[in-house]
Formats: C-alpha cells, sequence, structure tokens
C-alpha cells in the first residue's frame, strides 16, 4: 500500500444526522465509487488496496460532516475520466455529498498545463502584470463581422481575442471561414500596431473533427484554443495540452451542473484543481458580482489553486468573467493581484467604439499594475 503522501487524497461534506450514520453513509460512499458491490462480497485484500479508506470524519455544521478519504493511485493509473469517475462517479446521483477538498500525487495522466502563466505571458509578450481576454460574439454574426470584432479588440491591445464558447459551426459563420478571417484580422492589427494579440478560437464540432480542426487551427497560426471540458471531455482537454502544440483556455460551461452548494464539486477543486491539472493555462469561472451566484470566497480560493505551487506543475493563469465591468477592473486587479486574466465583454460591446474603449482599458490596467 502507498504511504499517506502519495496516495489521493479527498474530502467530502456529506449530510447524516450522527456521526455514526455519517461513518456509514461515507463508507458507503468509498465502496461505491471503487468495488461497487456488496460490502460483504469484497476480498479482505481489496479493503486493503482498493477501496477508499476513511481516514477522519468530523462535524462541520447541523446534520452536516466532512470525511477525508484516500485512494489507491493505482485506481486511476494514467486514466483522466477514472479520475473523475473515482472522485464523484456514481455518488453523483445520490443527495448531499460534495467534493470539497482534493489532494493529488503525480499522477502519468496529469501533467498539468503545458504553458501555464510563463508560457501565456510570452505568446502575449507581457512578462508582467494583468492580461486582457476580449471575446469576439453574438452567434448569428457572419464571419466578417466577427472577424471585424476580433481586429478592433486586437486594435486596442488586448492580449487574446478568444471565440464566444457558443461559436461551433453555425451557417452565419461557418468553421473554417471564421477562424481563418479572425486569425488574418488578428495578424493585421498586429502588422498595423506592433501588437502581440493571439486569437483563440472555439473547438466545439465534436470528437470527430476535434482533432482535424486544432491540425487546421494550428495551421492558420493559431496559439491557443477555446475549449469546454464538461462538453468535450476532460480527456480531450489533456490530450490537447499533453501535445503542447497550443494552449488551452477552459470555459466553465455546463459546470453549474456541479458547483451547487449542498451537493457537487465545490468551484475551487472544479475549476482551481481538475481543470488545472488536466491540461488548462487559464481557466475561465464566474467572477463574483457577475452574472452568476458565485462568492468573492470562492473566486480568491479558485485563484489561490490556480497560481499554488505544485512539484512540477506549471500555475495556470485565473480567468474572472461573465460580466466583469470595466469600471471595476482597477479594483478586482488590487484584490486577485497581476497574474490574472480579466475576461471582459458586455462592458466593452456597450462602449461606441471597441477599439478605444480596449485601449483605455489596457491602459489603466497597466497604471494600476505598475501604482
Amino acid at each position: 500500500m502507498a504511504d499517506g503522501r502519495s496516495r489521493i487524497r479527498a474530502a467530502y461534506v456529506l449530510t447524516a444526522p450522527t456521526r455514526a450514520a455519517a461513518r456509514a453513509k461515507a463508507r458507503d460512499m468509498v465502496v461505491e465509487q471503487t468495488a461497487e458491490v456488496p460490502a460483504k462480497c469484497i476480498p479482505q485484500r481489496l479493503w486493503r488496496t482498493v477501496v477508499g479508506a476513511i481516514e477522519r470524519v468530523e462535524p462541520v455544521g447541523s446534520s452536516r460532516w466532512r470525511i477525508d478519504c484516500t485512494f489507491e493511485p493505482g485506481i486511476v493509473g494514467d486514466s483522466v475520466p477514472q479520475l473523475f469517475n473515482l472522485l464523484f462517479g456514481n455518488i453523483s446521483m445520490l443527495q448531499g455529498i460534495r467534493l470539497v477538498d482534493l489532494d493529488l500525487p503525480a499522477l502519468p495522466g496529469l501533467p498539468g498545463p503545458a504553458y501555464g502563466i510563463p508560457g501565456l505571458r510570452q505568446i502575449c509578450g507581457v512578462p508582467r502584470g494583468p492580461l486582457l481576454c476580449a471575446a469576439s460574439k453574438p452567434i448569428g454574426l457572419s464571419a466578417r463581422q466577427l472577424a471585424r470584432i476580433c481586429h478592433a479588440f486586437a486594435s486596442g491591445g488586448a492580449h487574446i481575442v478568444k471565440d464566444d464558447h457558443g461559436l461551433a459551426n453555425q451557417p452565419a459563420a461557418p468553421f473554417r471561414e471564421r477562424v481563418a478571417r479572425c486569425q488574418e484580422a488578428v495578424e493585421q492589427a498586429n502588422a498595423k500596431t506592433g501588437g502581440r494579440t493571439a486569437y483563440f478560437p472555439n473547438l466545439s464540432r465534436g470528437l470527430v473533427t476535434l482533432f482535424e480542426d486544432l491540425e487546421y487551427v494550428r495551421s492558420l497560426g493559431c496559439r491557443g484554443v477555446l475549449l469546454s471540458p464538461l462538453l468535450v471531455g476532460p480527456d480531450a482537454v489533456r490530450h490537447i495540452a499533453a501535445g503542447g502544440t497550443v494552449a488551452v483556455l477552459s470555459h466553465p460551461t455546463f459546470t453549474g451542473t456541479l458547483v451547487q452548494p449542498g451537493h457537487g464539486i465545490a468551484p475551487d477543486v472544479l475549476f482551481g484543481t481538475l481543470f488545472r491539472m488536466i491540461g488548462s493555462d487559464g481557466v475561465i469561472y464566474p467572477n463574483a458580482g457577475g452574472r452568476f451566484p458565485f462568492s468573492l470566497k470562492s473566486c480568491l480560493a479558485i485563484n489561490q489553486r490556480l497560481r499554488q505551487p505544485l512539484d512540477g506543475t506549471r500555475p495556470a493563469f485565473p480567468v474572472p468573467g461573465g460580466g466583469v465591468d470595466v469600471a471595476h477592473v482597477p479594483a478586482l486587479l488590487r484584490r486577485y493581484g497581476p497574474d490574472t486574466m480579466f475576461l471582459v465583454g458586455s462592458s466593452l460591446y456597450a462602449q461606441r467604439d471597441l477599439a478605444t474603449a480596449t485601449a483605455r482599458l489596457v491602459d489603466t490596467m497597466r497604471k494600476y499594475d505598475h501604482a
């Protein structure tokens, strides 16, 4: 059996009326996540090597208990799907169980970001300070119209211009035409301004075309892509990231099914640990005070997990979005620090001149970083 430091350590909060009931529920949980047969049918050696060990049961509120568990890494091997299955597989269909902490040993299938904060800074030519990410949208515009938006953002100095996560292969803007026009528009803006804005197209057409689309965007010179891990699959993200040919910006769509208060996965664990470890170089998450109900505490915890030192694992950029107002960026910069990429959309679109509004925001961010 591996020692505690080399085991997968996961903590859950579950609901139960008493400590004895909590321990019984925890035992059912670790059996369900591993052996998945009646406890009396599990050979003794599998209790030691397969079934998770319950290390501690502690009260954390009325009828709520924190359960600290450890699992053998061999259960996961080099399989990202199996890691997600182990941590929150069948138990996701129960009620009142939430994964709240996670400490992973070195796992062969989880090298983490290929670029991370240092690599994205190199791509954008910004050695220090915050980065600005802007999104081309909405669905329904033509490829030419989206390209003009990308050109405006790049002309204003946005460091990354990404596709909206809803852009796929719609008739108004077919995938190949859209990506070619948007990449060309960004390159033209860079040539005029001397900037190094990078365009990250969204890859969301599905598994059949995913790697074909990846090769296509690379052939055009795109340095990164936008991926939605819960749509394309965590292992698809890992596979693309492990190739090291493009940087990966991960989007949180569909994660609301998991990040619930009383059941699911804590936001900092999902975005800060799991999304980072599957290879995200930057992770978009809903910022506090925006369109989605995320707390400041959760946002700070996500930031901390994405940037915390881990042996051999690059830090990833936190990318708060989902309603970040231009007027609030200075305060957010003071709160989150310079190793942050801000995703700003609506408050730029609300201004008449996208390029001028973007340039003004980039200048404001630069001043606050040096203040």
